[in-house]
């Protein structure tokens, strides 16, 4: 945290984003006197990130961390793709890291899992079927594919709402978590 030195580098600085002329160097400390010490600002500089987390917190609003946390929650989902239940433990692991932080993450965190979770339980359904029933295969293939591309688009479009500060919603998921 950046914190000034003596109350002459505030008044400085002060008088700098004013647009006001610094005060002189031999200026009469007892002016200063008057003034509580806990009226003194001694936070992070304006403009700064602490400084905007801190008013952004303060204000409610979800701090660009948050944000980047609750869009990965969504993100990490699509390394199903590469390596198996990947579309679960990611947004697990994203979930864990980003709700002990901050509750903003905690919402898309369980959308993305409920969601998830769903997704696979429908595809080993979809499996089961498949075997039982021989020639319809074809037709659960298709419904299948239909998933999982219904699945990238909700996966992308929850993953930038979450990174505008909104809140996603995964049509037929089930909730695992609450």
């Amino acid at each position: 945290m950046a914190r000034f030195q003596s109350r002459e580098e505030y008044e400085r600085w002060r008088a700098g984003q004013q647009g006001d002329p610094p005060p002189a160097a031999d200026a009469p400390v007892e002016a200063y006197d008057s003034v509580p010490a806990e009226q003194m600002y001694d936070g992070p500089a304006p403009g700064s990130r602490e400084f905007v987390d801190r008013s952004l917190r303060h204000a409610g609003l979800a701090t660009e961390r948050e944000k980047n946390m609750a869009m990965l929650c969504h993100l990490t989902a699509l390394l199903g793709f590469l390596i198996p239940f990947r579309n679960i433990i990611g947004p697990v692991i994203a979930w864990m890291m980003g709700t002990a932080d901050s509750p903003f993450v905690a919402e898309p965190g369980k959308a993305s899992l409920n969601f998830q979770i769903s997704l696979t339980l429908y595809f080993i359904g979809v499996a089961v079927l498949g075997i039982f029933l021989g020639p319809l295969v074809v037709v659960l293939i298709l419904v299948a594919g239909i998933a999982v591309l219904y699945g990238i688009v909700m996966i992308i479009v929850n993953a930038v709402k979450a990174h505008n500060g909104e809140d996603g919603v995964y049509a037929l998921s089930t909730h695992f978590l609450s």
